[in-house]
């Protein structure tokens, strides 16, 4: 036997013993009819809260699975948006290297140039050296004019004066260019920073996505298991509604008030077939080939509900998914239930005797619905049937 079905028939034994009250030797036939069916009830609000408590789990568990999927498809954007900005990134760090290789090329032309530069200043420093200054005096003696000595000498003054002013701009430039260098060589260290940086938060989002694809997984398993648990305590209601009626026909000698054809409509205007009978996938919860057990029919909210047939209500509250929901016993095994009434929706109280007709309560959506509408069963021993061939 499945263990989650296990603790909730623990569960439901240890209300049983709980509420069983000291069964007396000279109990009545009526009064042990009574006892067993306060028991019954215990037994069915056990399995009602239970299933209650499992599609609150189940709903607050979907909620953080949409709320993971959320954060997934945002870290997955943001991985998106890093991996462009580390394409533009590594973009121009090729820029900054590119440039980087311009400026070292124009810095080591700057330095041939500066050493060329300084190898001619060098050589007429060193003739100078060699020769004194004889030979500037024999090109400033040979002159044939006092004018000609006038014009030889500022032509050596000038030559001077030139090529100490190359030599100085030869270093200006190579000052600049080493100055441009160095700024290049800041900004690609920057920008290869900056690149590292961006694929540490790319790798760091990764995980926190692989992360949230292992919390979606364990949300998933545990939705499964709160999922069975609501089965199963649904199959303990039946079950309990299945002996609660039955009493009830022992104690009150219930006549078989359904012996066979059509059950009246329990709607007295048109309605919309939203939902038939049958398998289907489920509107809220997206779970496939999940068996629809009755017809939904759609109606404005507040329109009335009436008894398909004449019986007793065994369930007149609040049923999980159903909302709120009434279920009257025909006899003969034969059920119809009414579910998804309106909040103050519910006319009648359980144990009460319906006749065929009444009026027993106002569509709502009360319940795991999207829309207002009755939802319509016919149960046969406790098992939905096609509601279609019992009506008129």
């Amino acid at each position: 036997m499945n263990k989650r079905l296990i603790a909730v028939l623990v569960m439901l034994l240890g209300v049983v013993f709980l509420v069983r009250p000291y069964e007396s030797h000279a109990e009545t036939k009526m009064q042990k009819i009574e006892r067993q069916l306060k028991e019954i009830q215990a037994q069915m609000n056990a399995a009602a809260e239970s299933k209650k408590a499992a599609e609150r789990r189940s709903e607050d568990l979907t909620n953080k699975k949409a709320l993971a999927k959320t954060d997934m498809f945002t870290l997955l954007k943001q991985i998106q948006q890093t991996s462009d900005q580390l394409d533009a990134t590594q973009a121009k760090i090729e820029s900054a290297e590119a440039k980087l290789l311009k400026t070292t090329s124009e810095l080591e032309s700057a330095e041939a140039s500066r050493q060329s530069r300084d190898e001619q200043l060098r050589d007429r420093i060193r003739l100078i050296y060699m020769n004194g200054s004889v030979s500037y005096l024999d090109v400033l003696l040979s002159s044939k004019s006092f004018s000609d000595f006038v014009g030889r000498f500022q032509s050596l003054q000038s030559i001077m004066e030139q090529d100490k002013e190359v030599l100085s701009q030869t270093e200006s430039y190579k000052a600049l260019v080493a100055d441009k260098k160095a700024q290049v060589e800041a900004d690609l260290a920057s920008v290869k920073k900056l690149y590292s940086d961006m694929a540490d938060k790319k790798a760091e989002l990764q995980d926190q996505e692989k992360e949230k694809e292992v919390l979606v997984a364990s949300i998933n398993q545990k939705i499964e298991e709160t999922e069975d648990i609501s089965e199963e305590a649904e199959a303990a209601l039946m079950e309990f509604g299945q002996k609660y009626s039955k009493l009830l026909e022992q104690k009150k000698a219930l006549k078989t008030y359904y012996t066979g054809g059509k059950l009246g409509l329990p709607l007295k205007r048109e309605y919309r077939l939203s939902s038939p009978f049958g398998y289907r996938t489920h509107p809220v919860t997206g779970q496939r080939n999940k068996l629809h057990t009755g017809l939904d029919m759609a109606v404005p909210q507040g329109t009335p509900v009436y008894a398909a047939e004449s019986g007793t209500v065994i369930v007149a509250q609040s049923w999980s998914g159903y909302g709120n929901c009434i279920i009257i016993n025909h006899g003969g095994g034969l059920w119809t239930l009414y579910g998804h009434l309106k909040p103050g929706g519910i006319l009648v109280e359980k144990g009460e005797t319906v006749k065929r007709g009444e009026k027993i309560g106002l569509v709502g959506m009360t319940g795991t619905a999207t829309g207002y509408h009755l939802h319509f069963e016919v149960r046969k021993d406790g098992t939905p049937v096609n509601p279609a061939p019992y009506l008129k």
